[in-house]
């Protein structure tokens, strides 16, 4: 069993090596990556994750959009956040076992063309990069909420899943909104309609029919958009036009509002 930190880490630095390798280095990397996420300790929490989900299912349904264009084939995901987690966690395992279908599978969802290289970095930037940041989350909540109820089990209460984060950003004159208790340690407490806004974003990115360019740098603004939250002193001058900048497509705008409500509603913008 790998400790939290040091498992994450070498997860991280599997994603570095597969952004770094060619077509012919790659399986190296990436079943160093795959059998991470398979550590004794995270067993329980796989097991929940990957519960009444069938890989083989998603990419036969999937397999149904390809049309007669290259690049026309688009992943049935699911609705549920945690069903897209479980779905991400299962096809890395797949290709573990199957590495031999894995540049076919880069080819037919994540294609630029005929660069062979190209296209699993592109599947590197779009799914596995994705899937590690959000399995973290997915761990880190789990075991908060775990905690939570332990210590409510002592006290007798009621242990609820957490419904926030909080960042402490140190440093002198770095104090940043009300919630400052001095100029050195502040307290920037994100809660879960803002957090679950950010999510839903990802995911119209990776759901919507865009070019690899537009898919792309729609990820890097929706990337920029949480650092500014995440930094506890966001500007509405600065966020509005990050928000207006990703594709004018419903979906996204609509989410793109709610998340402007939320930090309104919540004090953080």
């Amino acid at each position: 069993m790998v400790n939290r930190d040091v498992l994450f880490k070498r997860i991280n630095n599997a994603l570095f090596d597969m952004q770094a390798a060619t077509s012919q280095t790659f399986e190296q990397h990436f079943l160093t990556y795959a059998r991470l996420f398979t550590d004794s300790s995270l067993q329980a929490l796989n097991e929940q994750l990957t519960a009444n989900l069938d890989v083989d299912q998603f990419l036969e349904v999937s397999s149904r959009s390809q049309g007669s264009m290259v690049g026309s084939a688009r992943l049935a995901w699911p609705e549920s956040a945690d069903q897209v987690l479980g779905l991400r966690f299962l096809l890395v395992q797949k290709f573990a076992r199957e590495p031999q279908g894995l540049l076919n599978f880069a080819h037919t969802y994540y294609t630029v063309g005929r660069n062979l290289t190209g296209e699993l970095h592109s599947l590197t930037r779009q799914l596995l990069i994705p899937f590690a940041r959000d399995y973290k989350d997915y761990v880190m909540a789990i075991e908060q909420s775990e905690g939570a109820a332990s210590a409510g089990s002592v006290e007798g209460g009621t242990a609820h899943l957490p419904t926030q984060i909080t960042y402490h950003i140190n440093g002198n004159n770095a104090r940043v909104n009300h919630q400052s208790v001095d100029n050195s340690v502040n307290s920037v407490t994100i809660n879960s309609t803002v957090m679950n806004c950010i999510r839903e974003l990802r995911e119209e990115v990776q759901r919507a029919s865009l070019s690899e360019e537009q898919r792309t740098s729609a990820v890097e603004v929706v990337d920029e958009i949480e650092s500014q939250i995440a930094s506890g002193k966001p500007k509405r001058a600065i966020l509005a036009p990050l928000l207006a900048s990703l594709p004018a497509m419903e979906s996204i705008t609509t989410i793109s509002n709610n998340l402007l409500e939320a930090l309104k509603t919540t004090g953080i913008l």
